[in-house]
C-alpha cells in the first residue's frame, strides 16, 4: 500500500506528468462514449454485425498503412505539438460522423479513417513522450497508473456514453441524441488539447534529419531493431496473440448486447466498463509492485484474457458476463504494463516512435483480420458460438508460445549482452 501511494505521488510530484495522464484521461473518456455512439449507430442502420465489423476495420486501417511511416514522423517532429495538432484536427470531423451517417454510410468509414490516422501519431508520440517527463525508474509506476486512468476512463465513459446516447434519444430523438455523444468527444480532444500545452518535456525536441535520411531509412530502422532486440521481438510477438484471437470480440460483443442479453446501448457500455474495472483492480496491483516478471505476467495475463471471454461466451445474465469479462480486464493489464515498460527500458529515445509504431502496425493489422472476420462469424456461426472459439484460441496458442524460453524471459539487462548492436544502440 505504502508502494502505491508513493507511485500515485507522481501526480503530485510532476506537474508535467499530471498534465499527460490529464490529457489522456479527457481524450480517453471521449473515446469510449465515442465507441458506445458509434455502435449504436452503426447497428440501428443497418442491424448487421458484417457492417458493424467493417466500421472497427475502418479504424484500424490507418495503423496498416500508415503507422510504419506515422513512427518515423514523430521521432523527428515536436511530440508534444504533434499530439496538440492531432486532437483538434479531430474535433471537426468526429462531429461530422452522425450528420453524413444519414447520407451514406461509407462517409461514416472515410471519416473514421481519417481520424484513426491522427490517433496513430498521437499514440506513439503520447507512448515516446513519457520517458522525457519522468525519472528512468519512475516508467513503471508512470505506465501503471498510465493503465489506471484509461481504465477509469473506460469506467466512466462506457456507462455515460450509454447514458447519453439513450437519454438525449428520449430527449432530442434518435439523430440529435447521437449527436450528442459525438459532440461530447469533440469537447474532450479540445480539453485534452489544452493540457498537453502545457507539458514542458525535459530536453530538446527530437532533432531532423530529413537531409540525409529518408522516411523509408527509418522506417528500416524501427523495424529491424524490432526484429533483432530479443526481449522486444518475444514480447511484440506475444502480444500479437492478443489482436489475433480476441480482436474478433468488438463486434461480436455488439451482436452480444443487443442480441443474446437482449438489449442495447446500456448493456453494450456494461460489457466494456467490466473489462475496465478489471483492468483498474490489476493496475493498482501493479503499481504496488516494484518490477514484475514480465514474461511470467505477459504469458498469465494472455491465458486470463481467454479464459474470461469464454466463460462470456455461455452466459446470458448482464452481470455474470460484466464479471467474467473484468477477469480478462485483469489479464489484460497483466500484459499492457510489462510490455511497455520493457520496450520503454531497452529502446533508445531517437527510436521510441519507430518502435512503438511497429508494434502497433501489427497489432491493428492483426485487428482488421479478425474484426472483419468476428462480423461474419457472428452471423454464420452465432455470436456465443464466436466468443468462445476466440477465448479457447487464444488459451491455446499462448500455452504452445510459452514452450519457448523468450517468451518465458524476464525483463532483465543480461540478455542484451548477447546482442552487441543492441547494447551500442543504448549506451
Amino acid at each position: 500500500m505504502g508502494r502505491a501511494g508513493h507511485s500515485f505521488g507522481l501526480l503530485r510530484r510532476n506537474r508535467d506528468f499530471a498534465a499527460l495522464w490529464g490529457a489522456e484521461l479527457f481524450s480517453t473518456l471521449g473515446d469510449r462514449v465515442h465507441r458506445v455512439a458509434l455502435a449504436a449507430l452503426v447497428y440501428r442502420l443497418t442491424g448487421s454485425l458484417t457492417e458493424t465489423g467493417i466500421a472497427f476495420v475502418a479504424t484500424a486501417l490507418p495503423d496498416l498503412l500508415f503507422g510504419l511511416a506515422a513512427g518515423s514522423f514523430v521521432d523527428r517532429w515536436d511530440r508534444r505539438r504533434a499530439m496538440i495538432v492531432c486532437n483538434l484536427l479531430r474535433v471537426p470531423a468526429v462531429v461530422l460522423i452522425p450528420v453524413v451517417a444519414y447520407i451514406h454510410l461509407w462517409l461514416v468509414y472515410l471519416i473514421l479513417f481519417w481520424v484513426n490516422t491522427l490517433a496513430l501519431v498521437f499514440r506513439p508520440a503520447k507512448t515516446a513522450l513519457l520517458p522525457s517527463v519522468v525519472k528512468p525508474d519512475e516508467l513503471h509506476a508512470a505506465n501503471s497508473l498510465n493503465g489506471i486512468m484509461e481504465n477509469t476512463a473506460d469506467v466512466l465513459g462506457y456507462p455515460l456514453g450509454g447514458v447519453l446516447v439513450s437519454t438525449a434519444s428520449v430527449w432530442l430523438g434518435s439523430e440529435h441524441g447521437l449527436a450528442a455523444a459525438f459532440v461530447f468527444d469533440g469537447l474532450m480532444f479540445i480539453m485534452s488539447a489544452l493540457c498537453i500545452a502545457s507539458i514542458r518535456p525535459r530536453g530538446a525536441p527530437p532533432e531532423s534529419d530529413a537531409a540525409v535520411r529518408s522516411i523509408w531509412d527509418d522506417m528500416r530502422e524501427g523495424i529491424a531493431f524490432v526484429w533483432r532486440q530479443p526481449l522486444v521481438r518475444a514480447n511484440t510477438a506475444a502480444m500479437l496473440l492478443g489482436p489475433l484471437t480476441l480482436g474478433a470480440t468488438w463486434p461480436l460483443l455488439v451482436g452480444y448486447a443487443w442480441d443474446v442479453l437482449d438489449g442495447g446501448e446500456w448493456e453494450y457500455s456494461m460489457l466494456g466498463t467490466g473489462i475496465s474495472v478489471g483492468s483498474i483492480l490489476a493496475g493498482f496491483a501493479l503499481t504496488s509492485l516494484s518490477s514484475v516478471r514480465t514474461g511470467i505476467s505477459v504469458i498469465a495475463g494472455l491465458v486470463v484474457m481467454g479464459l474470461g471471454v469464454m466463460g462470456t461466451a455461455v452466459v446470458t445474465r448482464l452481470w455474470l458476463a460484466v464479471a467474467l469479462l473484468a477477469i480478462s480486464g485483469v489479464g489484460s493489464m497483466m500484459v499492457l504494463v510489462p510490455s511497455v515498460t520493457l520496450v520503454q527500458r531497452h529502446t533508445p529515445d531517437r527510436l521510441l516512435g519507430r518502435v512503438f509504431a511497429v508494434r502497433s502496425t501489427l497489432i491493428f493489422a492483426a485487428m482488421i483480420i479478425t474484426n472483419a472476420l468476428g462480423g461474419v462469424a457472428g452471423e454464420r456461426f452465432g455470436v456465443q458460438e464466436s466468443l468462445f472459439f476466440c477465448g479457447l484460441a487464444l488459451v491455446a496458442l499462448v500455452l504452445l508460445a510459452a514452450v519457448f524460453p523468450s517468451v518465458r524471459a524476464d525483463d532483465t539487462r543480461s540478455m542484451l549482452a548477447d546482442d552487441p548492436q543492441v547494447a551500442m544502440d543504448e549506451a
